[in-house]
């Protein structure tokens, strides 16, 4: 079985009519666009969601969030999307937009690492009046700028637009999280660093070893930092990425144990057997019977 079968990627060439500029913006305002079956989704780029009226939930990395009225959801690219549910009135506006984008139209904003764990543990911040009535106001001048022909400059200009309102989403998060927007110091960069790289590669790379080596350093000196940085050991993020995919894969779909097992790259069942009971406590078998609602890949 397919790899890509076990958790599917967002794929925004499928959504219904977006708007969009090459591959870096898609701009829409129907919930329908977003297709989530029973395979769980693998947010591949940032996702802003105003939730303008009615309600919603949705279930991020087996944890449920509720979304309310005048609040705004971050999908970020670490994100296993599992479902969502929404009222009947519910009206929201989605905007995403690509990594590279997003680096160069804010170089700073995850240069506080307290950022990025903000935007993985709390997705969702409900908005003042005031927010709310700027970012609606941005989102449908953004994207009647998309759907316009405003010339050779049409992209510069739409960029300063998306810039403005990323920035407004950011102070939003800001404000109610209390993190400052200070310099990485170097241990902080490396665990940025290691963070990113664990996101694409955990399901093939599980030893410290290789991610020492991606960046240069010794795999005593990485524990070391991405301990004293996040109080875990790089080892525990790793098997907690690992269990959560697998978790994931279990409740999510009909795939047997052996074919979770080969989608996360283990030598055989009975090594993925023994690593899933020491990290979770009961066997691949008896959490997919018990749909285990433990939603955190923490160890």
């Amino acid at each position: 079985m397919q790899k890509q079968n076990m958790i599917k990627v967002t794929d925004f060439d499928k959504l219904i009519n977006p708007d969009k500029i090459d591959e870096d913006v898609f701009i829409f305002d129907d919930i329908r666009s977003v297709s989530v079956d029973d395979t769980p989704v693998m947010i591949e780029m940032p996702i802003f969601v105003l939730c303008v009226q009615g309600s919603a939930s949705v279930e991020l990395n087996l944890k449920e969030y509720n979304v309310p009225a005048n609040s705004l959801v971050t999908l970020m690219p670490d994100h296993i999307l599992h479902g969502y549910k929404h009222s009947d009135d519910f009206k929201g506006l989605f905007i995403a937009v690509s990594n590279r984008c997003v680096d160069e139209l804010i170089p700073d904003i995850l240069t506080a690492l307290p950022a990025v764990m903000t935007f993985r543990t709390s997705p969702v911040v409900e908005l003042t009046a005031e927010e709310m009535d700027m970012l609606k106001k941005m989102h449908s001048f953004l994207w009647m700028l998309v759907r316009s022909d405003v010339g050779i400059y049409k992209k510069k200009v739409v960029n300063g637009m998306l810039q403005s309102l990323l920035y407004t989403a950011l102070s939003a998060y800001k404000s109610r999280n209390m993190y400052t927007s200070v310099k990485r110091s170097r241990n902080e960069e490396i665990f940025f660093n290691f963070f990113t790289l664990l996101e694409h590669n955990f399901r093939d790379e599980r030893s410290v070893q290789f991610y020492a080596d991606k960046l240069c350093i010794t795999p005593k000196h990485l524990s070391t930092v991405v301990k004293s940085v996040s109080g875990k050991t790089a080892g525990s993020w790793i098997d907690g990425y690992v269990i959560l995919a697998a978790k994931v894969m279990l409740r999510s779909s009909a795939s047997t144990v052996q074919e979770v097992s080969v989608a996360l790259n283990f030598p055989n069942q009975s090594f993925f057997g023994k690593f899933f009971k020491q990290h979770v406590g009961v066997s691949p078998r008896e959490y997919r019977l018990k749909n285990d609602s433990e939603p955190s890949a923490e160890k």
